[in-house]
């Protein structure tokens, strides 16, 4: 086959060694496999870590303020579907009374 004679000139570029920490990887609690739902909030979670950063950098209020409230609306839409018209921005936000603090775990429902 062709492939030996393809070969790499020069040796592959180290994998960065500034953050061995990968985004998603204090939601691997999650079960696999998960649902197409669960998928979307995990890449949306990996997608928006960086913003803390990268808001350091850049002044664009307006901009911002506009697109988090469109990302915001859709996630709480959804939480309504999720919990059949109930949920509020209060239930993802914060912890009920009473409830067990859960390290390191993420909420995982089984039909999910």
């Amino acid at each position: 086959m062709l492939f030996g004679r393809f070969r790499r000139s020069t040796a592959a570029p180290a994998p960065s060694q500034a953050s061995p920490y990968r985004s998603c990887d204090e939601l691997g609690a999650v079960a696999e496999p998960f649902s197409p739902l669960v998928g979307e909030l995990l890449a949306l979670y990996c997608h928006t870590r960086p913003l803390g950063a990268l808001s350091q950098d850049e002044k664009c209020p307006q901009e911002y303020q506009l697109i988090a409230r469109s990302v915001i609306h859709h996630i709480i839409e959804g939480w309504q579907n999720q919990t059949g018209g109930r949920g509020t921005i209060e239930d993802l936000l914060l912890e009920p009374k009473g409830a067990p603090v859960r390290e390191g775990t993420a909420v995982s429902d089984s039909s999910c």
